[in-house]
């Protein structure tokens, strides 16, 4: 790919060295479009390096290279970049010797690279693909269960207070009944006296009205004993 036209004639010689084939069609584009300069030839190293050698008057090679020297580490493959003023006959004899069967034997290894690279950048993003959809999907299970918990938890401490409540209540009634017929048992059991009733709660008059009834010691009826107040069972027990 050398311009056998170009190379004496135009004794100033400019190099940009990069690493892959992008940043050398760059380096070329910016090169010649900001500067009167024309490419000698496109060098292929091993190792995935590129030379891109172009060719003009001295201040136009320079500008050209500063400019393509500025585009390519933009990207990040700029390597070197040199300018040769008046280049000696042997630099342009040593140019000339490559064959075209060592540019093209170049030219598939530097594809071969590239094709590499592309490989391996797109197994690392499918890892990392795999990678985040495995953590995402451990978090939303942590989350559920995280959830479930609460709301078994929540349901166990409604459920013990509500048990505990109905229990209190249950022994609560238990209590009172409990204390309604101890109260009722002990006035049957000693003399009567008013102090003693007035200590006495309605149901607990009435509770003791009914035991004397049982007994035949009231005269009043179970009608009379469930609508009759305080006062008036009091007076109908002592009389009785």
């Amino acid at each position: 790919m050398i311009n056998s036209k170009l190379t004496r004639a135009n004794s100033t010689l400019g190099l940009i060295e990069t690493k892959g084939f992008i940043g050398a069609v760059e380096a070329l584009d910016v090169a010649t479009k900001s500067a009167s300069v024309e490419l000698v030839s496109c060098e292929f190293v091993k190792g995935g390096i590129v030379t891109i050698l172009i060719t003009g008057e001295v201040g136009s090679v320079k500008a050209a290279v500063e400019a393509a020297a500025i585009a390519v580490d933009k990207l990040g493959v700029l390597r070197n970049t040199h300018v040769i003023a008046r280049a000696d006959e042997g630099v342009w004899d040593i140019i000339q010797r490559r064959s075209p069967s060592e540019l093209i034997e170049d030219k598939n290894e530097l594809e071969d690279n590239l094709k590499t690279e592309k490989e391996e950048v797109k197994e690392i993003t499918n890892i990392e693909e795999e990678s985040l959809v495995l953590t995402t999907d451990k978090m939303c299970i942590t989350e559920e269960k995280d959830t479930l918990l609460r709301e078994t938890i929540e349901d166990t401490v409604n459920t013990g207070e509500k048990e505990f409540q109905v229990k209190t209540e249950e022994n609560s009634d238990e209590s009172n009944k409990d204390n309604n017929k101890e109260k009722v048992e002990e006035s049957l059991n000693k003399s009567i006296s008013r102090e003693d009733l007035e200590t006495l709660k309605v149901t607990e008059l009435r509770s003791l009205a009914r035991k004397l009834r049982e007994e035949q010691r009231i005269s009043l009826t179970k009608k009379q004993i469930k609508f009759s107040k305080k006062e008036q069972l009091i007076e109908a027990i002592l009389k009785g």
